[in-house]
């Protein structure tokens, strides 16, 4: 019988990845995730999905952990291990574009003014999907864009010239958002197929910033994996697509080279890039993208990234800094973001051994997660958890823990 660690043991050798490289994915450390390669732990849904996706597994390691009874699922936290707390989490159903014949024949049948003022609405529709991610989460933005994506991918199947253009650019926009909303959901497969679609809309129509910028998205994948030579070589790709314009997209692009260079260990070119990402950052915090690509890239952002990259540079007390620095500024419109800045400042702190403020800025985050949907910011509080369980007795730490073990799927 495969057991998860001999798969995973397995697909680690066929990747020719190892235990540190994926140490610094999942954000769990190496001789955790030793344990449960070698079978000597359980791993949480979490901690699996998140192996699944660094190893491009195609289901076969989330498959092999076994379901928990009910009789688990309310067991006490104050003795919780990581394979205890966050295990009843199983990612939900999510929305996807669907084929609607209906539609399909609607489409068929517009005249060119409602097709025209049809893509008007589509284009003030996403601005407000937009800010509704900002503000909410991917769970009460997926929905809307799948919707419009199953409207935009039947218009597209009838439209011609000089319309057909017009449907290509907002067809790439709803595309790469749905690529980073399911990115954020957790679900890596439907977040690359999107993001492919998006770069072909953008080929199909000439538009060479959306293209840059589904390389970005790209390059934010290649991160996840932990391969810091893609992630650079993929940010300097989107850097000469988009032709160095400066703005909040080149902010955006740089910042993302940051995070390849910090996961090679290169520190100081690393920041100089940050440094350089605040020369473009803007000051629009609407949420609402309609300053273009990069539009959140806020300095505010940008000291939430560099927080990440010192975890990744595995200097967790300068990592503190950056995202209490974040936390201070952040406008109210992002709440995701302040979500995540709380995860990593609780990883941070973990890392430097202050668990009470580690599990204070849990709760913080774990907040944020339940009422967003956002996978990300679960997935690394699952990684804190093991790490805090053994302060159960302190007031935050077992606030915490409970919060995390009755956390509903997200």
């Amino acid at each position: 019988m495969t057991t998860f660690g001999g798969k995973m043991r397995a697909l680690m050798e066929e990747r020719g990845v190892s235990l540190r490289q994926l140490a610094k994915v999942t954000h769990y450390d190496v001789g955790y995730l030793s344990k449960v390669a070698n079978d000597l732990k359980r791993p949480s849904l979490p901690l699996a999905h998140q192996l699944e996706a660094a190893l491009d597994a195609g289901g076969n390691l989330v498959n092999l952990v076994p379901a928990r009874t009910g009789a688990q699922r309310r067991a006490p936290v104050a003795s919780a291990s990581i394979r205890d707390v966050g295990q009843t989490v199983t990612p939900r159903p999510l929305p996807a574009p669907v084929v609607d014949s209906f539609v399909d024949r609607r489409m068929q049948r517009l005249s060119v003014s409602h097709t025209e003022e049809l893509l008007s609405h589509l284009r003030e529709q996403w601005f407000m999907l937009v800010r509704t991610d900002n503000l909410l989460g991917p769970r009460h933005a997926l929905g809307g864009v799948c919707a419009q994506l199953t409207i935009l991918t039947a218009l597209l199947r009838h439209v011609r010239p000089p319309l057909r253009d017009t449907a290509l650019r907002l067809a790439a926009r709803y595309a790469e958002s749905a690529a980073w909303l399911y990115e954020d959901a957790g679900d890596l497969i439907a977040s690359r197929r999107w993001t492919g679609h998006a770069m072909e809309y953008a080929l199909e129509v000439g538009d060479r910033p959306m293209v840059a910028w589904t390389l970005f998205r790209r390059s934010q994948h290649a991160q996840f994996e932990g391969n810091g030579a893609q992630v650079v070589g993929l940010a300097e790709a989107a850097c000469r697509e988009q032709g160095n314009v400066a703005g909040p997209m080149l902010a955006a692009i740089l910042q993302q080279h940051a995070h390849g260079l910090a996961l090679s260990g290169v520190e100081v070119a690393s920041h100089e890039l940050l440094d350089r990402a605040q020369e473009y950052a803007t000051t629009d915090d609407a949420g609402d993208a309609r300053a273009g690509h990069g539009a959140f890239c806020t300095p505010a952002y940008l000291e939430l990234q560099r927080g990440r990259v010192w975890l990744t540079l595995g200097r967790p007390g300068r990592a503190v800094d950056a995202f209490e620095s974040a936390i201070r500024e952040l406008s109210p419109t992002y709440q995701r973001d302040r979500g995540l800045a709380h995860a990593g400042l609780s990883i941070a702190l973990t890392q430097e051994r202050q668990p009470e403020a580690a599990a204070s800025a849990a709760v913080q985050a774990l907040t944020v997660a339940q009422d967003s949907g956002s996978s990300r910011i679960f997935s690394m509080l699952a990684s804190v958890a093991p790490h805090l369980a053994r302060h159960a007795h302190l007031n935050p730490v077992a606030e915490f823990l409970a919060g995390l073990a009755a956390t509903p799927a997200v």
